[in-house]
């Protein structure tokens, strides 16, 4: 049995809000200012988690409400950026470092697992067309490269 797309959609705010608390309780703001020498604030990591959880949530309900092609997509982008890159980032953390990253196992026990699933309802469902997804994808990675660039490592001095 399969859950529908609709259905399968809310479990991504859930996930996300998942994936913070294991960052929080395993130390993400000290494991990330130890590895780039730039410090992350407690209330920093937090509220801009929090606003992201928030508009995880928001995205998936107009999608849900919708059913819109635009709707749709924006929910599949930022869920791919908050999600599935964010997986990626936790993964090659642990290669660049060799050391665990705090938030890596709900990134590769739910994050990793749950944009596949659905990503492929959405296909099989017809939702949207392939090019559709892979550009909210793709989209989403963009995002993911520039909140890591910037909000972690400061490139650029931000």
């Amino acid at each position: 049995m399969t859950i529908s797309f609709y259905r399968l959609i809310w479990a991504l705010p859930i996930a996300f809000a998942l994936h913070i608390v294991e960052e929080l309780l395993c130390g993400y703001p000290a494991w990330a200012t130890a590895i780039t020498g730039h410090a992350m604030e407690l209330p920093t990591f937090l509220g801009s988690n929090i606003a992201f959880v928030i508009i995880m949530a928001l995205l998936t309900g107009w999608a849900a409400k919708t059913r819109s092609i635009g709707a749709i997509f924006w929910m599949l982008a930022w869920a791919a950026g908050n999600l599935f890159w964010n997986f990626v980032y936790h993964f090659v953390c642990v290669l660049v470092y060799d050391q665990g990253s705090p938030g890596l196992a709900t990134a590769t026990l739910i994050y990793f697992p749950l944009s596949l699933a659905v990503w492929q309802a959405a296909l099989a469902e017809r939702i949207v067309r392939p090019a559709a997804l892979a550009g909210a994808i793709a989209i989403g990675g963009a995002f993911m490269g520039a909140v890591t660039a910037f909000g972690i490592y400061h490139l650029g001095g931000v």
